[in-house]
C-alpha cells in the first residue's frame, strides 16, 4: 500500500481507506493530521492575538420575502450603493438568500438595470 506522509495526501483519502491501513501508516497519518491541528491552533492564536486583525462573527437573519419582492431590494441597493459590492455583502445587507441575490443580479444584469 503507498504510504501516505501528508496532510494534502490525506484528504484525498475516502475515509473507508483508513481501515484497511497498516498500523505504521495509521501512525503517519495520525502524526500529519497531529502536526496540522498543531499549526492551526498556531495560527488561530497568531490571528487572535494581532492587533491589526479582528476576527468579527456576525449572524445573518434571512428574510422570508417574495422573488419580486427581494429582487426590487436588490435593485435598490444597488442604487444606493454605487461601489461595486460582493454578492455576499448585498446578502448579509439585505437579509436575503444569496443564491437568490446571484440569481436577482444576474437578471437585473440582463434588464440593463445594472452593470
Amino acid at each position: 500500500m503507498q504510504e501516505v506522509a501528508t496532510f494534502e495526501e490525506i484528504l484525498k483519502m475516502h475515509p473507508d481507506k483508513f481501515a484497511s491501513e497498516d498500523d505504521e501508516n495509521r501512525g503517519r497519518i495520525l502524526y500529519a493530521l497531529t502536526q496540522e491541528i498543531f499549526k492551526l491552533r498556531t495560527e488561530l492564536e497568531e490571528l487572535k492575538s494581532s492587533k491589526s486583525c479582528e476576527i468579527v462573527e456576525k449572524i445573518v437573519v434571512l428574510k422570508d420575502v417574495s422573488y419580486s419582492e427581494a429582487k426590487s431590494m436588490v435593485e435598490n441597493y444597488l442604487k444606493t450603493h454605487k461601489k461595486a459590492s460582493y454578492m455576499y455583502e448585498i446578502s448579509n445587507e439585505l437579509g436575503l438568500n444569496l443564491k437568490m441575490v446571484h440569481e436577482i443580479v444576474e437578471q437585473l444584469i440582463k434588464e440593463g438595470k445594472v452593470e
